[in-house]
């Protein structure tokens, strides 16, 4: 038998040497002799371990907790009697926050790792009981401790199987309290052991059944880690240690960035959890899986790690998400996160010979992101640094870099507040009769030649608990690419009286919705719904083109806001009914929509609307085509305000 045994921490393991050797998780090589990959959704499905694969032992663990000290708070729970046993020194890609409570494992107990022809699989037996321990307590609809006094880690139970991506944590009584999946790997095989983290740590449903709050089961309330020494049969697989080369800087095929098209497609959205809850407002985080789906190797370099090809900087894509409601013939924006910066790309399921340095994606290759990465104050920063239509952001005097010295200043363990950059929506447009919700989420990258396939919709229910907490249940199965915008009016076959039209300005994607609805009596209800996908100087105006003679009243506008300070201010002539915002602040930044509309004596007619530019250059305005007003029909000639009672259809522009 070989072992390797845990040692010093002091290698920062993204440097740009790469060695192949040992693959993980289908087709990953990480530099320096450390091979990196995400674990699997759990929430989806999981993959079966064959019949054949080696099985190497996991042994001389330490298991660290580090929970969201405000979501510990949101959800009314406490940490107890704490005794920790151990010490962990943090992979440097680990989004743990430094506080976490560290344990150490108990011999001879050990987990088995499947591995099968160099691909680790993840853990299928046994499992690492530990010293020490803590307690959870909760003041929720009921009062209660759970002991975790030795906890027991092992592989995830699902049904009659194990789940080789997943782990889960048994407290004292030997109930299951905790779950963790998502996880990254990272094995370095020559010195340094094997390294599990950015694992979502989640309420486990027992734990949630305790609390009286089962709705919260799954909720992800942290992030889990694990440094172990393993212990595998025959001989130890061949590194850089034994002789291999290292080659500086990106070998072949990595170093191939002239020819292809970079194409990167978010291919599911697999878990959405609160992250924080203060004011009536909830925060939600999603988790995000995503594939180079090009013809190009993707750059994927970490902030502030030093000038690489292609474009001489530490290139990296972005994440954004939103949550939509669709609800009585309407679509609204209820929130919007900031940015996440992507650090990683851990190449699983690669095509045959395709780039796995793990700062480019290469060919092929897919990546998940989990709640808790994409929910770290380490990795979260401002919208506007960024220039979503070219997808560069300036690291230098940013939220990051505050004293712009070309180096990060800003903590992962000091955030700014629980609520800053956080997807927040209102509690009280989270229940709304009969609507539907979708969780979206788009993945901004350079030079990618189809922004539409990198952004995608789930549905998602969101639910109360008794104590005031949310989940938010993942339909499964109805994971789309594309827009919300494309489920309210479909753009391929829009029925009568609607019109889904996305245009290229040249400097990003504008898009523009409308549905018209018949309220009989010569009157129409006009719903316009627009969307500033990336386009940078941003929406000042949306002008509506209509028939002559008409009257409009009732106007109506909604942003993801709700400040109606700046809200956009209607006006009727006698060629448009036009939006238009306030002030430059009021503007529609990339990445947000809003809502505009009004009721007219008019008939729909397809006609072209014209959107104004805030930013002015050799494109001032652009236009879409869509359903607007035909000539008046003089129908509100009997529409006085005493026999209907209606005083409100009198105005300065609807007399």
């Amino acid at each position: 038998m070989s072992r390797l045994l845990p040692s010093s921490r002091t290698t920062v393991r993204c440097c740009r040497l790469v060695f192949v050797s040992l693959a993980v998780l289908a087709c990953v090589a990480m530099p320096a002799s450390a091979h990196e990959s995400h674990a699997g959704d759990t929430h989806t499905s999981h993959a079966a371990v064959p019949p054949d694969a080696e099985i190497w032992a996991v042994e001389g663990a330490v298991t660290s907790f580090s929970f969201d000290p405000v979501q510990l708070a949101d959800f009314g729970l406490s940490l107890e009697a704490v005794r920790t046993s151990g010490a962990i020194d943090h992979h440097v890609l680990s989004v743990a926050r430094g506080d976490d409570l560290a344990f150490a494992a108990v011999a001879p107990l050990s987990l088995g790792l499947a591995v099968d022809d160099g691909v680790l699989l993840g853990f299928t037996s046994g499992g690492l009981q530990h010293q020490g321990g803590f307690h959870v307590a909760w003041d929720g609809l009921t009062e209660g401790k759970a002991s975790l006094d030795g906890f027991v880690l092992r592989p995830a139970q699902r049904g009659t199987s194990t789940d080789p991506r997943a782990v889960e944590i048994l407290g004292a009584d030997g109930a299951v309290l905790f779950l963790a999946d998502m996880m990254h790997y990272a094995l370095a095989v020559s010195d340094s052991g094997l390294d599990v983290f950015n694992a979502d740590l989640r309420i486990a449903p027992e734990l949630a059944r305790r609390m009286g709050e089962p709705l919260l089961a799954g909720t992800s309330l942290g992030v889990l880690s694990m440094h172990a020494s393993v212990v595998w049969p025959g001989t130890r697989p061949a590194t850089a240690a034994d002789g291999a080369t290292p080659i500086a800087g990106n070998p072949p095929p990595c170093n191939d960035f002239d020819t292809g098209d970079v194409d990167v497609g978010l291919t599911a959205i697999g878990s959405v959890s609160q992250s924080v809850r203060q004011g009536g407002f909830v925060g939600v985080t999603p988790s995000a899986r995503l594939k180079n789906v090009g013809t190009a190797n993707v750059p994927w370099y970490s902030k502030f790690t030093g000038p690489f090809p292609p474009y001489n900087n530490d290139q990296h894509p972005f994440l954004v998400w939103a949550l939509y409601r669709l609800v009585d013939g309407q679509v609204h924006q209820l929130g919007i996160s900031d940015v996440k910066h992507a650090f990683l790309t851990l190449n699983i399921s690669c095509d045959p010979g395709a780039c796995t340095d793990s700062h480019i994606l290469g060919l092929g290759c897919e990546d998940v992101y989990s709640e808790g990465t994409n929910n770290s104050y380490n990795s979260l920063s401002f919208r506007d640094e960024v220039e979503s239509n070219l997808g560069l952001w300036e690291a230098t005097g940013s939220h990051f870099d505050q004293n712009s010295d070309g180096s990060q200043d800003h903590p992962n363990s000091n955030p700014d507040s629980g609520t800053d950059h956080r997807m927040l929506a209102a509690e009280a447009d989270l229940d709304t009769p009969g609507a539907d919700y979708y969780i979206e989420a788009w993945y901004v990258v350079r030079e990618d030649i189809n922004i539409f396939n990198s952004m995608g919709r789930e549905r998602v229910t969101p639910s109360q608990s008794g104590s005031g907490n949310w989940s938010f249940s993942v339909a499964g199965g109805s994971f789309e690419q594309g827009p919300v915008l494309d489920l309210w009016v479909d753009p391929i076959a829009p029925p009568a009286g609607t019109a889904n039209s996305k245009h290229d300005t040249g400097q990003g994607w504008v898009q523009v919705a409308v549905r018209t609805t018949d309220l009989g009596g010569g009157l129409w209800r006009y719903e316009y719904a627009l969307m500033n996908h990336d386009f940078d100087r941003k929406v000042a105006s949306v002008q509506i083109p209509h028939g002559g003679g008409i009257v409009a009243f009732d106007y109506s506008f909604r942003d993801v806001d709700q400040d109606t300070a700046n809200d956009w201010i209607p006006t009727l002539d006698g060629t448009a009914v036009t939006f238009t915002a306030p002030n430059a602040d009021a503007a529609l930044d990339w990445g947000t929509m809003l809502n505009v509309g009004f009721t007219a004596d008019a008939a729909p007619l397809e006609r072209s609307i014209v959107v104004g530019a805030s930013e002015l250059d050799s494109i001032n305005s652009f236009l879409l085509t869509s359903q607007a007003p035909g000539p008046g029909s003089g129908a509100l000639v009997f529409i006085d305000g005493f026999e209907t009672g209606s005083t409100g259809a009198w105005s300065s522009t609807s007399p």
